[in-house]
């Protein structure tokens, strides 16, 4: 061992200065002598050898600034949501060759991206474990990336990625609360209808989603595929039967216990289509008038009704079989039959014909009915004698005194025959003697 002047111990070895007699032997070395003290500042060395120190082949120790390395420099690791807090997470791991408190280190870590993740997990600072700090929710955030730091008199950072596994705590939700669908009554079978949508927040199978029809479907009219959650109609439909269907749906996940939601529901509006023809509630229909009723008097009220709706079953009404100067008329939306014109039952006393009534749907249906009306005679009619005059002959010995004439017909066109009618002449009077000429 040799000394410096104002250096530590260390190793080293005795270089000869030339022009200087080399060293004696080890085994017969005398003492050194007592190291020479460091000469005052500006003082000049004295002449003889000079010791260099040179590094030896000894260990070599760190300094006490060495910095902590990680190893690895990043870290992967999964959690499941909803686990209680303390839940372990990780551990990091750094390395430092320095001995004693220089060796000592301290791990911190930082949220990078989102700050929220800072309350979500720990780390303890001693020993680099990375625990839960609360219940998390993947759906919430699935991803935590933090930076971690060991420090003692140096730094070193690595960086941890904590993914969240899913668990299934989410049921289905539909994307509507009620669906509406309006169909046609004479939807071909097996034609769509509308789409029902569920999502589900989760992930994997607790994300799948099957679908059924859970009531409303009671004439089994409509079909849902479990998968995709179309509707369709798989029989026919009759709007006059059923005009509208309430389905509730049930969407389930595939999670393990499954989740459901039947919260789910569809209205179907059958629409109407013109598929019924009129139908009068009566046929024949029968009525009788006076034949002296005033012009617009209300004979007989014809009416039929339609199964179907809207203009499918708004009618109207028409006679059929009128001529000219028919005194008959009906009005075109009630269905009453008036009188148009003066009646006269010696003229005509009955009337038949017919009436017809259509819907205004596309196309138009029609039924018909027959219609027969009886005039009613009324005294409306003087007697007329068959002849203006009568003349009559008589002979002497016929010319009876109180003797009745011939019977003298009148004609009286009432309905009720008030005639034959007959009458006399009664005798001329005679006053006194015999009437001249």
């Amino acid at each position: 061992m040799c000394a410096v002047r104002g250096r530590a111990p260390a190793t080293c070895a005795r270089v000869r200065v030339p022009g200087t007699p080399p060293p004696p032997p080890a085994s017969v070395q005398p003492p050194l002598p007592p190291s020479p003290q460091p000469p005052r500042a500006g003082a000049a060395l004295p002449p003889g050898p000079v010791l260099v120190l040179v590094p030896g082949p000894g260990p070599v120790r760190a300094g006490p600034n060495t910095a902590p390395q990680f190893q690895p420099s990043s870290y992967q690791a999964s959690v499941g949501e909803n686990r209680p807090a303390g839940t372990p997470v990780t551990r990091v791991t750094a390395v430092d060759p320095d001995e004693g408190d220089a060796g000592q280190l301290r791990y911190t870590m930082a949220a990078l991206f989102d700050s929220r993740s800072d309350a979500l997990f720990a780390m303890d600072p001693i020993t680099g474990a990375v625990t839960t700090a609360t219940p998390l929710d993947r759906e919430s955030k699935s991803t935590h990336v933090f930076r971690v730091t060991a420090v003692d008199h140096g730094t070193a950072t690595a960086t941890v990625r904590i993914t969240v596994e899913d668990d299934n705590d989410n049921a289905p939700q539909f994307s509507e609360k009620r669906y509406v669908a309006q169909v046609p009554e004479d939807v071909a079978p097996n034609s769509a209808v509308l789409r029902v949508t569920a999502t589900d927040r989760d992930k994997g199978s607790n994300a799948l989603v099957h679908y059924s029809i859970v009531s409303g479907n009671t004439r089994g009219h409509f079909y849902i595929d479990a998968q995709t959650g179309a509707l369709d109609v798989v029989s026919p439909l009759d709007y006059e039967v059923s005009k509208e269907f309430t389905l509730r749906i049930r969407a389930q996940d595939g999670g393990r216990p499954p989740l459901s939601n039947i919260s789910g529901l569809v209205t179907i509006q059958v629409l109407d289509v013109n598929d019924n023809a009129p139908i009068f509630v009566s046929t024949p229909f029968q009525a009788t008038v006076l034949e002296n009723v005033p012009v617009g008097y209300s004979v007989i009220h014809v009416q039929a009704i339609d199964a179907d709706s809207g203009d499918n079953s708004r009618l109207v009404y028409t006679l059929l079989e009128t001529g000219s100067g028919f005194p008959f008329a009906i009005n075109n939306s009630t269905g009453w039959i008036v009188v148009a014109s003066e009646l006269d039952r010696e003229a005509v006393d009955f009337y038949s014909f017919g009436v017809e009534a259509q819907d205004q749907g596309n196309p138009p249906m029609a039924s018909s009915a027959s219609v027969s009306v009886t005039i009613l005679d009324v005294n409306d009619n003087s007697p007329e004698f068959t002849q203006r005059e009568y003349g009559v002959r008589f002979g002497a010995e016929e010319a009876l005194v109180g003797a009745p004439p011939p019977p003298l017909t009148l004609l009286h066109r009432a309905e009720v025959f008030w005639g034959p009618t007959t009458s006399w002449l009664p005798p001329p009077s005679r006053s006194g003697g015999r009437e001249d000429g």
